[in-house]
């Protein structure tokens, strides 16, 4: 009996690379969106340090005027963050609907190779039938002898 092999088997490897290497992109996306979520919180936290420390104790007006300088600094890096995150946000939507055809086209490839298994272990059985079915009509016939 013959060994089943699937045609397309090595262009079902490169879906499975494809999609794998799609994966691995979202999963590096996650991660940097992750790392400028931490930096905005750490800068929001920063300012509501800087305006607590500025209420707890007396400041003349030159430190006032600074911290305040300090506070418009940071309101705006925390805006930039929010923009790269929201940029980012986006690609990772663009890469889930990647991820989503990739694993779309091995499923199909998956199903692909499962019919042609189920064909070829018909014909198989067929064959194998087939044989019996001589084998038993010979044996018939030598009895008949």
């Amino acid at each position: 009996m013959s060994k089943f092999r699937f045609k397309f088997e090595s262009v079902k490897k490169v879906k499975e690379t494809f999609e794998k290497k799609a994966q691995k992109e979202l999963a590096q996306i996650d991660l940097i969106i992750t790392k400028h979520q931490e930096l905005r919180q750490k800068l929001e936290n920063e300012i509501n340090d800087l305006r607590n420390s500025a209420y707890k104790k007396r400041m003349n007006i030159s430190e006032l005027q600074f911290l305040g300088g300090y506070d418009a600094v940071l309101k705006q890096q925390i805006e930039m963050q929010c923009e790269v995150i929201n940029q980012l946000e986006k690609k990772r939507e663009k890469k889930i609907e990647e991820v989503v055809v990739k694993t779309k086209e091995k499923k199909i490839l998956n199903q692909l190779e499962e019919t042609h298994r189920e064909k070829f272990y018909k014909e198989i059985n067929t064959s194998e039938m087939k044989n019996f079915d001589e084998i038993g009509v010979q044996n018939f016939n030598r009895v008949k002898k």
